[in-house]
């Protein structure tokens, strides 16, 4: 599943990801945020990260390359999960690529965050 938010707004784009993750999920994520990109070249994004799983090593792959690809329009990135692996692997990855993990309590932080507050 990948549903874009409603409080998504200019350069700013949520989305939720859960459950089984196709490689249709993966097509339709691409298309809203080349949209932005294409728009605004940078842009911001919030993803609420719930118990997702990939369906094939193909949509793993599409999405791992598609994001390695686009990093450079990528400012700042939120990720929002409940589960203490993701937490570790958001941490550990945000050191490489930038992306800041917040818990679930703290999504109202993790929008500011990518709305362009200090948090």
């Amino acid at each position: 599943m990948f549903k874009v938010l409603e409080r998504s707004h200019g350069n700013v784009i949520g989305v939720e990801v859960g459950g089984d993750i196709t490689l249709e999920d993966i097509k339709a994520g691409e298309a809203a945020f080349e949209e932005l990109i294409e728009k605004y070249d940078k842009i911001n994004w919030l993803c609420i990260w719930t118990n997702t799983h990939y369906t094939t090593m193909r949509a793993f792959y599409e999405d791992a390359m598609w994001m390695l690809k686009h990093l450079k329009n990528f400012d700042r990135m939120a990720v929002v999960s409940d589960k203490w692996w993701k937490k570790l692997l958001i941490k550990t990855d945000g050191m490489i690529f930038g992306e800041k993990y917040f818990d679930v309590e703290d999504i109202e932080k993790a929008w500011a965050y990518v709305e362009g507050e200090d948090v």
